[in-house]
């Protein structure tokens, strides 16, 4: 098994689209075998480089993470998914209302996208590290006094949903996320190139890249670390994916199962489900992205196949247009022979 020909082609057409120095690391899987492909933009093109070890911020793949913590403790019998995140901790919710667990994981909740006042952050005061003043204490305080559930039942994506969850489920253990990562993922799965602070890499970080081709900052997620406040590298990733591929642990099965489905909408704990498991087409999917880097994950666990995708290139890029994700599917297609 090797990267063909059409798929560096497309590859490469990627990374030359945007500004010097842009990386894509890349992994390939077949039937559970694994292939990395790493390219960087140079003064000729398209230079190969060896890159799946380089670290990068993987952005809303974290939720996938965090939703495994959440598989694994119920398993444990420690919550449920359908209990509510204020029967376990005091987090007042306007109106008195109640969040469950399931409801976080799935994008259900009711909960915005995004907390009051942030996309003013990111947009004009913080724009360089949107979230990173957003603390427990503001979280607690827009719970109880600001924050409007809307429709329950329906999937709205949330930023603070995700965040919320990872909150919750380190209070539980009575840690922070990053121990909570740490102890319950990366440690066991050997993941020894991700992390939680960009401060704490060890080895190389490749440096983001912003919409406009400037050096772009970290960003420090604040008490929303359960949205996207990983970074790792293809290698590790591979390691996540073979977990789920493998089916070897009771909280792989539950996290794959899909937990809500309305009309062409399903979802799984932190996944969102593509194509109809009649069919046997199932396509488990999530992509991510910061002012930096996008990523994208892609993989059919009845045939073990997938790509994972790490980049540079800023999620706010104005020429992006969710590139990285459409390279995923078009990889995917090209795998598949659609």
């Amino acid at each position: 098994m090797q990267f063909t020909d059409k798929e560096i082609s497309t590859i490469n057409k990627v990374v030359t689209s945007f500004a010097p120095n842009t990386e894509l690391a890349v992994a390939k899987f077949v039937e559970g075998d694994c292939l990395f492909y790493g390219t960087r933009c140079g003064a000729k093109g398209a230079e190969p480089v060896e890159n799946h070890l380089s670290v990068f911020e993987i952005g809303s793949l974290t939720k996938l993470m965090t939703s495994s913590m959440l598989a694994k403790m119920v398993i444990e019998g420690k919550v449920s998914l359908d209990e509510s995140i204020n029967s376990k901790l005091d987090i007042p919710i306007l109106g008195n209302k109640s969040i469950s667990f399931g409801a976080l994981a799935t994008h259900t909740s009711g909960l915005p996208r995004l907390p009051p006042g942030l996309l003013w952050q990111a947009l004009f005061k913080r724009r360089h590290n949107p979230y990173e003043a957003y603390l427990r204490d503001d979280l607690l305080y827009h719970l109880e006094h600001t924050i409007k559930l809307g429709t329950t039942g329906k999937m709205h994506y949330s930023n603070l949903g995700a965040g919320l969850l990872g909150y919750a489920l380190s209070e539980l253990e009575g840690g922070s996320y990053t121990e909570l990562l740490q102890n319950r993922l990366f440690k066991p799965l050997h993941m020894r190139n991700s992390f939680t602070n960009w401060r704490d890499v060890a080895g190389e970080l490749v440096i983001g890249i912003g919409k406009n081709g400037e050096p772009a900052n970290n960003w420090d997620l604040g008490v929303l670390q359960g949205a996207g406040a990983v970074l790792s590298c293809v290698k590790d990733l591979t390691l996540y994916a073979k977990a789920q591929f493998e089916h070897s642990a009771p909280w792989v099965e539950l996290q794959q199962q899909i937990a809500f489905e309305k009309g062409l909408d399903k979802v799984a704990l932190g996944w969102f489900v593509l194509g109809s498991k009649s069919k046997n087409d199932l396509l488990y999917f999530h992509d991510g992205g910061t002012g930096g880097y996008s990523s994208a994950m892609l993989l059919d666990m009845d045939t073990q196949s997938g790509y994972i995708i790490l980049s540079n290139i800023s999620g706010l890029h104005k020429l992006k247009g969710q590139k990285v994700t459409k390279l995923g599917f078009e990889l995917m297609r090209t795998l598949k022979g659609f």
